[in-house]
């Protein structure tokens, strides 16, 4: 994997200016404005991603500081990064038998539980816990690329569709999680040293906090299920196995079950 990995391009040099400044301890707003606004079509996708129905915004977003304001320095790093990374790789998820949109989909929703959830829990979890949420399913990109140069993708999604873990069937072909792969991905890109850390240990066996609320998420809604009986059960018992207060979980559930369902109208 490490070979896949250090093949990888450059970022552009917006989205390494982004990081960098998403890094200080104090955001410039301003600056991270008109880095965002010199790339037009990274302003774009931001706009595009910022006014999805998912979000249920009353007001369409029209700017770059609008929408830094509204969603926040961590969330719309995550949006630069993650459309910059998908520029960056040639995409085929077919040993996921998914299509890049469902992978975009899946993380917003991700997002969103994460959002409704420690809203309720600790607030000052959230900004790294965005941006790594937002980031992790792309490692699935590497993996994909990996599975399908030894032939594999087809045993793999066969593995996937009997209903088995999909860390651990990613563990199984490639040897490791493709968390830990996303992890890489960034140490190679120079991201935050933190953000690489939590996302090499989203696991059941996690170390840190922040590795196992996005272990929980990722039970909850992943490219397979979003939010069924099964899913929200094997959340839970994580949730539970890692002593972790159930009742916020569970709001945040009912929430995003009832924007899920309003979308659906």
């Amino acid at each position: 994997m490490e070979k896949e990995i250090k093949s990888l391009p450059p970022l552009p040099a917006s989205i390494v200016r982004i990081q960098q400044l998403c890094m200080e301890k104090e955001v410039n707003i301003s600056a991270l404005t008109r880095v965002i606004e010199s790339d037009p079509m990274l302003s774009a996708n931001i706009l595009k991603s910022v006014n999805s129905p998912l979000y249920g915004m009353s007001k369409g977003i029209g700017s770059i500081r609008q929408a830094v304001m509204l969603f926040g320095v961590a969330m719309i790093r995550g949006f630069a990064a993650a459309n910059a990374i998908k520029k960056a790789i040639p995409i085929d998820l077919q040993p996921y038998g998914i299509t890049i949109d469902i992978l975009t989909e899946t993380s917003e929703c991700q997002m969103l539980l994460l959002t409704e959830w420690i809203t309720r829990v600790d607030k000052q979890l959230l900004p790294l816990l965005t941006s790594g949420v937002f980031l992790m399913e792309l490692g699935k990109l590497i993996a994909s690329r990996k599975l399908v140069m030894i032939g594999n993708q087809e045993s793999f999604l066969a593995e996937l569709l009997l209903g088995k873990s999909i860390i651990e069937v990613e563990k199984s072909f490639l040897g490791m999680n493709s968390y830990e792969i996303a992890a890489m991905m960034f140490a190679h890109w120079n991201f935050d040293p933190e953000l690489i850390e939590m996302l090499s240990n989203v696991n059941a066996k996690s170390a840190t906090l922040e590795g196992k609320i996005l272990y929980v998420i990722q039970e909850a809604i992943n490219i397979r299920e979003s939010l069924s009986e099964e899913s929200a059960t094997k959340a839970l018992s994580a949730l539970k196995s890692f002593g972790l207060e159930p009742e916020p979980f569970n709001q945040a559930i009912i929430v995003l079950k009832s924007t899920m369902e309003r979308m659906k109208k």
